[in-house]
């Protein structure tokens, strides 16, 4: 059997195939359109949030002033915002020699000071970005704090600070550009630039929260170029006045000249005083040394102790010819102490015991002179049994003698130079304790001297030089201003060789 299908239900069912066929390819291209129009939509999109971050960026790096750095003059001039960015954040100070740099025409003559300068902005913005309150130091300060001592001289030599003070301007430990410089010791030429063009402005005994004055510092340092620099400018309170330290300058000068310090080459680096006094025996500047110990004196220096050095730690490690060298070197010392006037010359005299102090100090130098004349007795023994010729033989004798001879002179300089300076109370010496066991030796000598110096003292010249040493306000400097000749005014000194009479012509 078959089944009979009616012809027009056929082709209604082909009609509606086609028709549907038709309409799923219609939606399917439709929908195909749609994916096409939604990816180019989303393509769209991601580039214009692409182009939007970057405007943003460049935005953000303009107004980011580390996207410049390094920082240069060209930048500067030439990036409008850079400048604002730059004069937000930075002090006065800054933003007036900032100004002032901009005017230069070739920046390339000054590389090294715009190098150090574009470093100190930048440390300077970067402070100020992560602490609002941030203040920069002085740059004059901060030069000479870094050792850029060229930086200094070209802030003072092209007058970029702001204002004349601006030198006055104090660190943390209370120190001007001055204080600094003689602190760390620094160059003499931009001190004796500060001094020369800035003295109108400059306070030049300023001292610090220490109490130290520029003079202070030079004198500790042992600089005798940089301390005859600064004594004109140096008033008498400051060359009188005790740091924290306790010391005054003439305490600092006299410690050195004791110590001998910094007068051995900076090479070498033993702290032997054979090394020092090989250096001492060829130094042309020693005894101006000494010399500038009687300036700061006749100024109206001060001390508030005697730095009593004993010799006989020190005599055993040097040789023959050391050894007198450096006995000759304390005697200058105290002779030139014991030629001033002490009750003036020492701080709080009356607490000093002045014949204690003056008899240790000729007790060293008795044993001084007892180590030195074992050591010429032993030579002397050694030259008579030598096989040389007798001619030689006797000159080395006669050279030995007679720098035994010397050596007892400078005691007796020494000796009446205590002896007689008006403050010390010679009542009151116990020459038996003085010269111990070779008292027995030295006891007539010494009557013969003592009465020696009581008939000179006697004359009725030596009681005019006393009057004048007690009467003079600042003895021995007044003397030079006295209309008597250069003779009287040395004798008066006391024959004081380290008092150096001013011609008048």
């Amino acid at each position: 059997m078959y089944n009979f299908i009616p012809f027009d239900f056929i082709e209604e069912t082909s009609a509606d195939h086609h028709l549907n066929t038709t309409m799923n390819q219609s939606s399917s291209s439709s929908s195909s359109q749609a994916i096409l129009s939604n990816d180019s939509s989303k393509h769209l999109t991601n580039n214009h949030k692409e182009n939007l971050e970057l405007i943003h960026t460049k935005k953000s790096n303009e107004t980011n002033w580390r996207s410049y750095i390094p920082i240069t003059l060209d930048k500067i001039r030439s990036i409008t915002v850079l400048k604002n960015l730059i004069c937000e954040r930075i002090n006065r100070e800054l933003s007036h020699i900032l100004n002032r740099l901009l005017r230069i025409e070739n920046s390339d003559e000054h590389e090294d000071f715009l190098n150090w300068f574009f470093n100190e902005l930048e440390y300077c913005m970067h402070s100020t970005d992560n602490n609002s309150i941030y203040c920069h130091k002085s740059l004059l300060l901060r030069s000479i704090e870094q050792d850029r001592f060229d930086c200094t001289k070209y802030l003072l030599e092209r007058n970029l600070l702001s204002s004349k003070l601006d030198i006055n301007t104090e660190n943390d430990q209370g120190r001007h550009c001055l204080l600094m410089l003689t602190h760390k010791n620094g160059p003499i030429d931009l001190i004796k630039y500060l001094l020369t063009h800035h003295i109108s402005c400059l306070e030049t005994n300023k001292i610090d929260l220490n109490k130290y004055s520029p003079f202070h510092h030079a004198c500790r340092h042992f600089n005798l170029s940089l301390c005859e620099i600064l004594l004109p400018y140096t008033t008498k309170q400051i060359l009188q006045i005790e740091n924290s330290e306790l010391h005054t300058p003439l305490d600092y000068w006299l410690e050195c000249l004791y110590s001998l310090k910094k007068l051995k080459p900076i090479h070498l680096q033993h702290d032997i005083d054979t090394l020092r006094l090989d250096y001492l025996l060829h130094n042309k500047d020693f005894q101006a040394n000494i010399i500038f110990l009687q300036t700061i004196i006749n100024r109206g220096g001060q001390l508030t102790k005697l730095p009593l050095r004993y010799i006989r730690s020190i005599l055993p490690q040097l040789t023959f010819d050391h050894k007198l060298l450096y006995v000759d070197h304390h005697v200058n010392l105290c002779c030139i102490l014991y030629k001033n006037r002490l009750s003036t010359l020492i701080h709080d005299f009356d607490k000093f015991k002045m014949s204690i102090q003056a008899g240790e100090i000729l007790t060293e130098f008795i044993y001084a002179l007892g180590t030195v004349q074992v050591e010429i007795q032993s030579r002397l023994a050694q030259n008579a049994c030598s096989t040389k010729d007798h001619s030689l033989k006797n000159k080395e004798h006669d050279l030995l003698q007679s720098t035994m001879r010397m050596l007892y002179g400078k005691f007796f300089r020494l000796f009446e130079c205590i002896y007689n300076n008006p403050d010390v109370d010679v009542k009151n010496f116990h020459f038996e304790h003085i010269f111990r066991r070779v008292w027995i030796y030295w006891k007539e000598p010494v009557k013969m001297f003592i009465k020696q110096s009581k008939e000179k003292n006697l004359l009725l010249k030596s009681m005019c030089r006393v009057a004048f040493f007690k009467r003079l306000n600042n003895y021995p400097y007044d003397i030079q201003n006295l209309p008597i000749s250069s003779s009287l005014k040395q004798y008066l000194a006391y024959d004081n060789r380290f008092f150096i009479v001013q011609r008048k012509f």
